[in-house]
């Protein structure tokens, strides 16, 4: 940009008043200035016209402010102009995705003219040290990867010397976690291929970073916060090919970066050192840099993408839906004006539950709010309280839409399904299973979030201790029999049956599933929707599958005798079933077959496996706190008193929002019935309490108690957790292998005393 030529600007915003406003100021201050009222024209005008900076705005119809973004960075020419978000959203999650996007600062409307052009004076000069950056880049290969250059001349770096990288490669050759083998390798290692060889050596990426980290003596960074990226310092494209990212840390220039044996890279860097302030570097691998630059309207989860001013929304609606106007014909198929900002509200509710990894999300009508609470490792919070409450008829009507309900009936439950990709254009991928209801102020819908990506987890994803996982693998592959997952709603039954059938799945194996309703859409498998209206039942749906020739039938549930008969029979009758069934426990399983009006041998010969299960919540990685546990708790976990073991316990950051808690992990109590218990359950008036201490005694059995405080004494979960999803054995359910693990004495009586 030569010295004597107005900065051009191109500002983009559909609000013509902020729109002229930023022009005029823009202006009066020496800058030429283009404008554009929406994102289509923008693009249009970047055809024609090369700006020298783009003022953003994020909300805007049709085309958002973030999706011209990511067009623009898509385009080789365009990508390296800066962009500034001038927008009303104020979240930390907004920021972060203008970060991946490639957005050189944010600021949030209103804003001040003194504020305004000084951002854009500073943005103006940072670019042309951009372009100079740009100039002295490290040099790539054809692949992208820096280029390694006189590896050989002794010059300093950011305190480093090019000395140290053959002193690394030695440091390498002494872990004792690379097999000896593979040492004569770190020979010929070169700075470029630091992590490329990760999968050669046998050992992680950050297994790498940490014994960089070691060696240099630099701090190691688990986890980049977006919070914590400062925007405007290096060109996105610049830190997403060299793999660095500069952070705020008060008054330091901070930078995380993969490969301090990068000096070209470091000599770069070392241009934004202050005289007394050295340079402050950090290492992390490159997989935690990346997954920066992935949530740009894309799917991906590990990137929080934006969040609505909803605010703003609910008063466009409120001035629209007065409480007494009848909203029961109000037209929402998108298609008026008068819709969008009730399109745009329901939207956005829905893609933030999915961004904040909620399960459920509950629109609740009460007497004068309608309150939005989200389901997040399972917990409700309260996300949104809306006014007035006759919003409530026009967010059913449009849910009911996407659904294909009849939104003119409100006086009976109704249930649905909504395909989201036909509603976005953010790229988002995944359905929701709706449920409406009559209540006292209004109808209830509730959104369970079917996450297309989960349904394909493996089973070692799920929480299986290793013991479990074993037996589980083994009676999954059995030709004939019944494997049923019992526990309340919400406890992970389908996804555990989901990824059993994706571990049995091959093409000489037939499985065919009758479900209701069908949640995930599995490749290779059939799938048959129950139609109740229609006379398609589960027992119908069961009857025609013995006769196509299945090797594995699943059922989603077991509800009455009559399915419950019949699952017994294709059990009987060399197939492999699998179904759920709402008890407390595995035990109790059998006894609701026998208060169902099953006979016992029909029970005993069926059953190969029963598991039940629940989700605890996981302890925050970043936050969870470390103790010493009392008596009490010594007892609770099961180990002598004075055993010395450090457990953990909720505390809360950022991260986890506070809660101390981030995600979910199963527990599970697996009982397989062996030939005592066959001809015990054929015994008039068994209990299932004196099946679960049989299972527990002589099979061995890990109750869920037992499997949860495994979690604890792992440091996974937290005591508090555990009892608020389990509760205690009524007697001492501990089983064999834990006596033998923990180094405690078993008793010798079979009828332990009561825990």
């Amino acid at each position: 940009m030569e010295p004597h030529i107005k900065p051009r600007i191109l500002c983009v915003d559909d609000d013509k008043v902020t729109l002229r406003a930023i022009e005029r100021s823009l202006i009066t201050n020496g800058y030429s200035v283009l404008t554009a009222e929406n994102g289509t024209r923008a693009l249009q005008t970047l055809q024609s016209a090369r700006p020298d900076l783009i003022l953003l705005d994020a909300m805007m119809p049709g085309m958002d402010g973030y999706e011209v973004c990511s067009r623009l960075r898509q385009n080789k020419e365009l990508n390296s102009i800066p962009v500034i978000f001038v927008t009303s959203l104020e979240q930390k999650e907004d920021k972060a995705k203008a970060f991946a996007l490639g957005a050189a600062d944010y600021l949030t409307k209103p804003i001040q003219k003194d504020t305004l052009l000084g951002k854009v004076a500073s943005h103006l000069e940072t670019h042309a040290r951009w372009q100079e950056l740009d100039q002295e880049s490290v040099p790539k290969s054809a692949e992208g990867t820096p280029l390694e250059q006189n590896t050989e001349s002794p010059s300093r770096s950011a305190g480093l010397l090019r000395s140290d990288f053959p002193q690394f490669k030695v440091f390498l050759t002494k872990q004792p976690s690379i097999a000896s083998g593979k040492r004569d390798r770190l020979l010929s290692l070169n700075p470029r291929e630091l992590y490329s060889l990760s999968s050669d050596l046998g050992v992680s990426e950050d297994q790498i970073a940490k014994w960089v980290a070691e060696f240099l003596q630099l701090p190691y960074l688990s986890q980049i916060g977006p919070e914590k990226v400062a925007l405007g310092v290096l060109p996105p494209p610049f830190c997403k090919t060299n793999l660095v990212i500069p952070l705020t840390e008060n008054t330091k220039r901070v930078f995380a970066l993969s490969n301090p044996f990068n000096w070209e890279l470091l000599r770069l860097l070392k241009k934004y050192e202050e005289p007394t302030q050295p340079l402050k570097l950090l290492v992390t691998e490159p997989k935690n840099i990346l997954a920066l630059f992935k949530g740009g309207g894309t799917t991906n989860r590990e990137m929080p993408t934006a969040q609505v001013a909803i605010s703003d929304i609910e008063k466009k609606l409120r001035e629209r839906y007065q409480p007494a106007e009848d909203t029961s014909n109000t037209i929402l198929d998108g298609s008026t004006e008068e819709s969008e900002p009730l399109i745009v509200l329901v939207n956005q509710l829905i893609e933030n539950a999915y961004i904040q990894g909620a399960s459920d999300v509950h629109i609740e009508p009460w007497e004068n709010e309608i309150l939005v609470r989200y389901r997040i490792d399972g917990v409700l919070r309260i996300v949104n309280r809306f006014t007035p409450r006759t919003l409530i008829r026009p967010l059913v009507a449009r849910l009911k839409i996407m659904s294909d309900l009849d939104i003119s009936e409100r006086r009976l439950p109704q249930d649905g399904r909504i395909i989201f990709k036909r509603y976005t254009s953010r790229g988002f991928d995944f359905d929701l299973r709706v449920a409406t209801a009559p209540m006292n102020h209004g109808e209830k819908v509730v959104m369970r979030i079917l996450d297309k990506q989960k349904a394909i987890l493996p089973l070692t994803s799920l929480g299986f201790s290793s013991r479990h996982l074993a037996i589980y693998r083994d009676k999954i592959t059995t030709p004939y029999g019944m494997i049923l997952h019992v526990g309340p709603t919400g406890s992970g039954k389908s996804m555990t049956l989901y990824a059993a059938l994706n571990e049995v799945q091959t093409p000489e194996v037939n499985i065919q599933t009758v479900e209701d309703p069908i949640e995930y859409t599995l490749p290779g498998i059939n799938q048959m929707q129950i139609h109740r209206e229609i006379g398609l039942t589960f027992q119908r749906a069961l009857r025609s599958y013995l006769r196509q020739d299945p090797d594995v039938i699943l059922v989603g549930e077991v509800r009455d005798r009559e399915t419950a008969e019949i699952a017994i029979e294709a059990a009987l009758t060399g197939h492999l079933l699998l179904s759920t069934l709402h008890t407390n426990d595995a035990s109790s399983t059998i006894t609701r077959f026998l208060e169902m009006g099953i006979e016992p041998f029909m029970v005993s010969s069926s059953l190969v496996l029963v598991c039940a299960q629940r989700l605890l919540r996981r302890l925050c990685k970043e936050c969870k706190e470390i103790y010493q546990p009392n008596d009490d708790e010594k007892h609770l976990v099961g180990i002598s008193l004075d055993s010395d073991i450090t457990l953990y316990r909720a505390k809360g950051c950022d991260v986890c929002n506070g809660s101390g808690y981030k995600g979910r992990i199963g527990i599970h109590e697996i009982l397989i019935p062996d030939d005592a218990m066959r001809k015990a359950i054929n015994q008039p008036g068994i209990t299932s309490e004196a099946l679960k201490r049989m299972a527990v005694e002589y099979g061995d059995m890990t109750t869920l108690y037992w499997d949860a405080m495994e979690k604890v004494r792992n440091g996974i979960s937290s005591i508090d957790e555990a009892l608020a999803n389990v509760r205690r054995d009524e007697f001492d359910a501990r089983p064999r292998w834990m006596f033998e693990e923990l180094g405690l004495e078993r008793p010798k009586n079979a009828e332990r005393s009561a825990a």
